[in-house]
């Protein structure tokens, strides 16, 4: 109503304005003094321009605060829930290959904060992969009930020191629990571990707000995409400027490719390049082999060619109802195609034929360059909660590309050789989170 009610005021004060316009061409013509018409038309001018803002203001507001159903994300889930009022009997260390294994399994299946990250294949991902120490702690009731579980696993290296994750090399992990006593009990027995490893801090990577009042870091979001049930309806929902810059690459003729670990050596080939360009450690492909054998059908290769050549790259992982794109690449020399837009819109549109209902973008830093390329598709910025298990009076860690003491490494890496990135980048790589 009010919008309707500012386009017909805005309609009466035109008509005003072309009656004034008449009146002083007139008074002009009859040699009369115009000044005070010209100075009531100016008042109008400038009434319809205040007028018009307001109306688009009013416009962009209703779109935005009035979206489909569709296009709504769904509610995200705490990881301590106050799911069951039993008492925490003990907390126990499940062993690879122990029973409880398959237990555990269903209950993160069952927990609405789980993340395809906290399951065992991970575990076993990992250890097969880089060998690190994993301590996967497990809250029971009396009645052997599962009411909590938290996934970790030691880092230890002379050039990045001695601490524990749940869970590295992914965005998600942390502790999921029943209720906040199981939450608790298994804190105090990650942190007796750490102690006993002689570990500096636990990483806990939870998406939500845990509220088990640790210290917390909050300087990385993650994008979320509400995805609708067909691709026509994401694309009408995007500005003029950001479709047309999805079309630019179509005068190259892209071929997009999406498999499996046929697809890897032209994944990787592009992946590792261009983590060379940006300074960063590369993970050796075996990484990329691994998980795609752990995770089976629910990862898929993108990768997308230029001329026959492979120009972009992706990883794709599905978990429930929702795909996230947790690496993606494309080489800089295609860089100016716009390839990257095409290959986002076709593993969006793939997401959307595969029926999940949430794309996510991976995380990145609020004042990195890739923040404003993940918001023009209309994810909504979810910022993720660490919390840090630490010694009385210690300060957050600083293991990240922004501490000074790295940027020199990071300028010498750009320098070298592919190849040579490939071949020790892993063994670094490995000891980071």
């Amino acid at each position: 109503m009010v919008i309707a009610s500012r386009k017909q005021q805005l309609e009466d004060l035109k008509n005003r304005k072309g009656s004034l316009s008449r009146q002083i061409g007139e008074a002009k013509k009859e040699g009369k003094d115009a000044d005070a018409l010209i100075h009531e038309l100016k008042a109008v001018s400038d009434e319809v321009k205040a007028l018009q803002k307001a109306q688009k203001k009013e416009l962009n507001q209703a779109k935005n605060t009035t979206p489909s159903s569709e296009f709504t994300l769904p509610e995200l889930a705490n990881p301590v829930q106050n799911l069951s009022a039993k008492p925490v009997h003990q907390v126990v260390t499940v062993a690879p290959g122990m029973e409880a294994e398959s237990g555990w399994d269903q209950f993160v299946k069952g927990h609405p904060a789980a993340s395809p990250y906290h399951f065992m294949r991970i575990r076993r991902f990992i250890e097969q992969t880089y060998g690190h120490t994993t301590h996967y702690c497990c809250a029971l009731a009396s009645d052997g009930e599962i009411l909590g579980v938290l996934p970790l696993v030691q880092l230890s290296s002379k050039l990045f020191g001695n601490f524990v994750v749940s869970v590295p090399y992914f965005n998600y992990g942390g502790l999921l629990a029943n209720n906040q006593e199981a939450a608790n009990k298994l804190l105090v027995a990650a942190n007796e571990w750490r102690q006993d490893i002689g570990a500096s801090h636990i990483e806990l990577r939870h998406l939500q707000d845990s509220g088990l009042e640790l210290q917390q870091r909050r300087d990385k979001v993650t994008f979320l995409l509400p995805l609708p049930t067909t691709s026509e309806s994401l694309w009408q929902s995007f500005r003029p400027k950001l479709r047309a810059q999805i079309r630019r690459p179509e005068r190259e003729n892209p071929e997009f490719v999406i498999g499996g670990a046929e697809l890897l050596d032209a994944f990787y080939d592009v992946f590792a390049s261009n983590m060379r360009d940006l300074g960063t450690p590369v993970y050796g492909k075996d990484f990329f082999r691994n998980l795609l054998q752990h995770l089976g059908e629910s990862t898929r290769l993108v990768v997308v060619k230029l001329g026959g050549k492979p120009a972009g790259c992706a990883f794709l992982i599905g978990h429930a109802e929702q795909m996230e794109i947790p690496w993606a690449s494309t080489l800089r020399e295609f860089n100016n195609t716009g390839v990257n837009m095409f290959m986002y819109w076709k593993v969006l549109e793939f997401a959307i034929s595969q029926s999940y209902k949430v794309f996510d973008f991976g995380r990145c830093s609020t004042d990195a360059g890739t923040y404003k390329f993940k918001q023009q598709w209309g994810a909504q910025p979810i910022p993720m909660h660490w919390d840090y298990c630490l010694p009385p009076r210690e300060r957050l860690p600083e293991l990240n590309p922004d501490n000074p003491k790295f940027k020199l490494l990071i300028a010498v890496w750009q320098r070298l050789p592919v190849w040579l990135t490939r071949l020790i980048g892993p063994h670094i790589v490995k000891s980071l989170p």
